[in-house]
């Protein structure tokens, strides 16, 4: 059988494909052999491109499952609309797809859904991929409430950034906060509003941010141009008084093609160029990892050696023994 004939964005439905087998159990045969994933009852994947993907597609194909179930129209929200987004969210995709639905009264679990009304008749929604998603601005405020700030600044930032060709604004998450009359978490989300940025280059980067402040130093200038005679170099953080450069470093630089044009030596040894670079302008560079924002007491550590200010606020209350 093939059933790629019978995929429509990734999808194989039973009742497109019994009319051509002998019955139901050649589906579950082919899910038991591996030709087949089964996402829900009567909806089908192909193994290969269920392999193919990876957790946000997987995800999305989920979405897609349920809203080929569904009874009548819905709209997909919270994470699985990031997911649609593309929205970093810095956890992993969650088991249930979350759809934003008006109150109907009676019971609202249903096996892989998560429905929820909150701010049903106020949310705006949009088509992305074919698929009815709340709008990025709505989008971002659910994402930013269901976790903790450290995360959801990775994702607001995403939505403000300056290379996003569907950027929103901080006055358009404030409309929507507005129209969301959002109680719990509502001053967290403000915070994490108002200190989000458009120049933030990288999930990793955002979530250094955050921690860099939570350990009470002195907010640095991002995206800072340096020139000589090689050309022109851009910072991730830059403490002027202290001369300091600390740049985040993520896994993908050094393992994703679209980085490595398939040589991440390459990129190593371009890295420690530009390294010796900024040196020779008299900067002192620091490098952090994904390890380090895990071990905030070692970076707290790094980046006093290197000089990086603190907020005189914070006191010695932030200080590493």
């Amino acid at each position: 059988m093939r059933y790629s004939t019978f995929a429509r964005d990734g999808l194989i439905l039973a009742a497109q494909v019994l009319p051509h087998v002998d019955e139901y159990r050649s589906l579950r045969r082919d899910v038991d052999h591996g030709v087949l994933v089964k996402l829900r009852r009567g909806t089908f994947v192909e193994r290969s491109t269920w392999d193919a993907a990876d957790a946000r597609e997987r995800h999305i194909l989920h979405i897609r499952a349920v809203l080929a179930a569904a009874q009548r129209p819905v709209v997909v929200a919270g994470a699985s609309a990031a997911a649609v987004w593309g929205m970093p969210v810095g956890t992993e995709w969650p088991s249930a797809v979350t759809v934003l639905d008006e109150w109907l009264g009676g019971g609202r679990s249903e096996p892989g859904v998560r429905r929820t009304a909150a701010g049903h008749k106020t949310a705006h929604s949009v088509v992305r991929q074919g698929i009815q998603v709340t709008d990025l601005a709505r989008t971002t405020i659910d994402v930013a409430r269901s976790t903790s700030t450290e995360l959801a600044m990775g994702s607001v930032d995403w939505a403000l950034w300056r290379r996003n060709p569907e950027a929103i604004t901080k006055l358009d998450l404030i409309a929507d906060l507005e129209r969301l009359a959002l109680r719990s978490h509502r001053r967290r989300v403000e915070r994490v509003i108002g200190d989000a940025t458009s120049l933030s280059d990288s999930y990793g980067e955002s979530r250094a941010r955050v921690v860099i402040r939570q350990l009470g130093y002195v907010e640095p200038e991002l995206q800072v141009e340096f020139r000589d005679a090689e050309g022109k170099m851009s910072v991730d953080f830059f403490w002027a008084e202290a001369g300091v450069v600390v740049e985040f470093d993520g896994k993908q630089k050094y393992t994703r093609d679209e980085f490595t044009g398939g040589d991440p030596g390459e990129v190593v040894w371009r890295e420690k160029k530009r390294e010796d670079r900024l040196r020779r302008l008299g900067l002192v560079v620091v490098r952090i990892l994904w390890s380090d924002l895990k071990h905030p007491e070692l970076l707290a550590r790094r980046l006093a050696d290197a000089g990086v200010p603190r907020n005189l606020a914070h006191g010695s209350s932030h200080a590493v023994r």
